[in-house]
């Protein structure tokens, strides 16, 4: 007989302190949310494909450097399919939405070792907004795969900052980016916290939480996985280009399910998103690149000095 989603409950389920710290902060770190043997898989697969099955996104910063990223939508028994699926990532997610959620996109984040690139400053909820959702009533689930410090290029988030408005977005050559002059003025008000986690720990935050990551300085990779999840009450009011965000009932696994090794692999035979290389990234969906004809832009810094060079943080 089929379990339901609602007899599939996690034993790690959030504290009523957990949560009132998360809707205080705009984010909530776990450690040890996964135990080293569940993470251990991505790991290796990684270490093994570092160009993740070829279908990898360049994206490209404000200063002109580049990072990955791979992104997936679809839910499958890979290990990519299962872990935004386990209870305790859902539960999680839906205590701190306070209602059922959907999964939006996942992504595995990859730095590796010396790469320059940095995910500058933004609001998830900014790119979301021209997705077609009123609300930033998103939750995302970070999973450290491999260690995540100051020197690797560490999340930094500013506290607080998801009760702030959306901000505007803005243009570099290649980048999309929340506007210079309101980041500057929130890091004067709020604080920045360097989110270090060791592999296993994870971190919830806010749709509409401020945040950007630092370039890699070490020899080892700096890995993260994104699980993005959307409050169901929050579909896009649009389909056409949003057939991917539009809602699937999440089927609910087990806690146990990794640790059971049930999943038929980490990469092959996971369905990812083509990626969206060339100009118009026409392989892909547009998580990244089809966004830009679709933003309104304020202020254009094309052929200029990153507008965040001389930030103090």
């Amino acid at each position: 007989m089929l379990t339901s989603k609602a007899e599939i409950r996690t034993t790690r389920s959030l504290t009523p302190e957990q949560i009132a710290q998360y809707h205080k902060d705009g984010f909530l770190i776990i450690r040890g949310f996964f135990d080293l043997d569940e993470i251990e898989p991505m790991r290796k697969a990684c270490e093994e494909d570092p160009n993740v099955m070829g279908y990898q996104t360049s994206i490209v910063d404000t200063f002109g450097k580049v990072y990955k990223v791979t992104t997936w939508t679809d839910l499958q028994q890979s290990y990519l399919g299962v872990v935004p699926r386990l209870a305790r990532v859902v539960d999680g997610a839906e205590a701190l939405l306070g209602e059922e959620c959907y999964h939006w996109h996942s992504k595995i984040l990859k730095k590796d070792p010396y790469c320059e690139g940095t995910v500058d400053w933004h609001q998830d909820c900014a790119f979301w907004y021209h997705n077609g959702c009123l609300f930033p009533h998103f939750a995302t689930c970070t999973i450290a795969i491999t260690a995540n410090t100051k020197e690797n290029g560490c999340i930094q988030m500013v506290k607080g900052s998801h009760l702030a408005s959306r901000f505007d977005m803005a243009r570099g050559d290649q980048a999309v980016f929340a506007d210079p002059k309101r980041v500057k003025e929130i890091i004067k008000r709020l604080e920045v916290v360097d989110c270090e986690m060791e592999p296993g720990d994870v971190m919830f935050f806010h749709g509409n939480t401020l945040h950007c990551s630092g370039p890699n300085r070490t020899g080892s990779p700096r890995t993260v996985i994104h699980c993005h999840y959307n409050a169901v009450s929050n579909v896009p009011f649009w389909v056409e280009g949003q057939e991917h965000h539009q809602y699937k009932p999440i089927e609910k696994l087990p806690d146990s399910t990794i640790k059971d090794g049930n999943y038929s692999s980490v990469f092959e035979q996971h369905h990812f998103h083509p990626n969206e290389e060339g100009e118009t990234g026409d392989g892909g969906l547009g998580i990244f690149k089809k966004q830009d004809w679709y933003i309104s832009l304020e202020d254009d810094y094309s052929g200029k000095e990153s507008p965040f060079a001389n930030l103090e943080v």
